[in-house]
Formats: structure tokens, C-alpha cells, sequence
């Protein structure tokens, strides 16, 4: 058992190349990481190095010749991918797990929340997303703070557009130049 409570961490940091986000044009085919499961409590919600799903899910990808997986919660919910958030559009309305359902509280996820509230075109749901909501979707993409937007071109037969990701992130840089 620990001897105290006391608070020890490690902060290490590294200057990104651009100062700006580029969008990528590479493929990111991603598959569901059925193998294990996210709690969707309070601690799912925290960036820690205890994450060993996402080790774990990251050798799955890397065997199935996979860019990214998404990792399922215990009610069978999509919740994020391996190193980001998960967005998912369709028609007019862009929707992304919940924190409750056990997604990290990513600084980027907020940011893209943020300016999507902003965009009278779209609606923004904060809901559940089942895997079979990833086969109707018209796109999706992941967000982190190292690559900014992410689309995904492929989950398992269905290929994406990116057209609202691509908007998104000229949105997001402008956010970045005012800032």
C-alpha cells in the first residue's frame, strides 16, 4: 500500500513541426478492438500510462494491417480510437461519445465541440454511438491535439468522404491563429 498520498508526475513536452494543422490526405482504415472493453467511469475519462487496452488494441492494428481501432465500452458503445476522439457525421448532425460513456476528455474533443456549436449548419450530439451507426455514417474523424482532424477513409467495406472534417480543420486553425 502507498505510504502517503503525496502527488508525484512527469511533464515532458515537444515542439510540434507546424504551428499550424495540416490536413492529411492518407488512408486511415480502422476496425472495431473487440478483444477488450473501456469501464465508462471517471477514470476512463483521464489520460494516464495505464492504458493498457490501447497497447494491447495498437498490436491488433498493426497485425490486422490497421491505421487505428475503435475501442468499444461495456455496454458495446464505440467510445474513441486508440490515440483520439471519435466523430461521426451524418446528414447535418456531427455526434460524439459522451464522456459518460467512457471517452478521454480530450482538449481537442472539446475545441471541435466548441466550434461545431458555433456552425448554424450543423447540430452537435453528445450520444452514444453504436458500431452500427459507423456503416450509415456519412464521415468520420478522429481529433488529438498532435494531428488536429483525422478522417477516417475506411471502416471495413465503407469508404468516407471528408469534406466536413476538411472544413473543420480550416476552422480550427483560424482558432489557432487568433489564439
Amino acid at each position: 500500500l502507498p505510504d502517503n498520498n503525496n502527488i508525484k508526475y512527469i511533464i515532458l513536452s515537444k515542439t510540434l513541426n507546424d504551428n499550424f494543422y495540416e490536413f492529411s490526405d492518407n488512408t486511415t482504415i480502422v476496425d472495431l478492438y473487440k478483444d477488450h472493453y473501456l469501464s465508462a467511469d471517471l477514470l476512463s475519462t483521464l489520460k494516464t500510462n495505464n492504458r493498457l487496452i490501447n497497447v494491447t488494441g495498437s498490436i491488433f492494428a498493426k497485425e490486422n494491417d490497421l491505421n487505428n481501432c475503435l475501442l468499444l465500452n461495456t455496454q458495446k458503445n464505440v467510445v474513441e480510437a486508440l490515440n483520439a476522439n471519435l466523430f461521426l457525421v451524418k446528414d447535418n448532425i456531427i455526434k460524439t461519445p459522451p464522456l459518460s460513456d467512457g471517452c478521454i476528455k480530450g482538449i481537442m474533443r472539446k475545441q471541435i465541440i466548441d466550434i461545431v456549436t458555433l456552425m448554424p449548419d450543423f447540430i452537435l450530439e453528445e450520444a452514444s454511438i453504436s458500431p452500427f451507426e459507423l456503416q450509415k455514417a456519412d464521415e468520420l474523424f478522429l481529433t488529438n491535439v498532435i494531428m488536429g482532424i483525422q478522417p477516417i477513409t475506411k471502416y471495413r467495406k465503407k469508404e468516407f468522404e471528408n469534406k466536413v472534417a476538411r472544413n473543420l480543420l480550416g476552422k480550427l486553425n483560424v482558432k489557432v491563429r487568433l489564439s
